[in-house]
């Protein structure tokens, strides 16, 4: 019993902690937050992009958060591989994708994960409670990354050939039946009133 009263006020503890720490979206806007809270491979760049439009790149230790339109989106990211992710926005939510590196042979790979905010989802509550805390944690350590109007502008012109290259593979790929990681509607961390 003592238990479960503990796990019941870290939960409530780390809700309210927390969330004060994630910015809400405009109004009739979405916002999802990059994650990368595994330190392996910490010193990759992951490449961050929405559809066509680059968003930075960024290594571990950091987060960007980016307000977005809701309704469809393909998210990918570049390091060794590509890795994308379908998504499916509501406007006025805040969703959340984790980075996780995987071993790669000359560097660093990426997965997008989307943080399932389910805890039923989960084999046990302790693991659910882990990656919401390492996330959240991650989140309110302020390393948020920012890119200029210039730079972004910059490396738009630098990234052109890898988003034509990487969007043919996408759609070459998806026509052959290859099924992607889905972030839906019901994945928000984050719901505003």
């Amino acid at each position: 019993m003592k238990k479960i009263v503990i796990l019941l006020f870290c939960n409530l503890f780390f809700a309210f902690s927390f969330s004060q720490e994630l910015r809400k979206p405009s109004e009739g806007k979405s916002m999802v937050y990059f994650t990368r809270i595994s330190s392996a491979g910490f010193l990759i760049n992951f490449k961050y992009f929405d559809g066509d439009k680059y968003l930075g790149k960024f290594n571990h230790g950091k987060f960007l958060a980016y307000e977005c339109e809701p309704g469809k989106h393909l998210f990918w990211a570049k390091s060794e591989n590509t890795d994308f992710l379908e998504a499916e926005l509501e406007a006025g939510k805040t969703y959340i994708i984790d980075s996780e590196p995987q071993m790669g042979a000359f560097k660093a790979g990426v997965k997008l994960v989307p943080f399932d905010n389910d805890q039923n989802n989960y084999k046990n509550i302790k693991k659910y409670e882990r990656k919401k805390s390492n996330i959240l944690e991650a989140i309110s350590g302020k390393k948020e990354y920012s890119i200029s109007d210039d730079d972004l502008a910059e490396a738009k012109k630098d990234q052109e050939d890898l988003v034509k290259r990487s969007m043919e593979k996408y759609n070459k790929q998806k026509a052959d039946g290859d099924v992607y990681t889905v972030l839906s509607i019901n994945n928000s961390y984050i719901s505003t009133p």
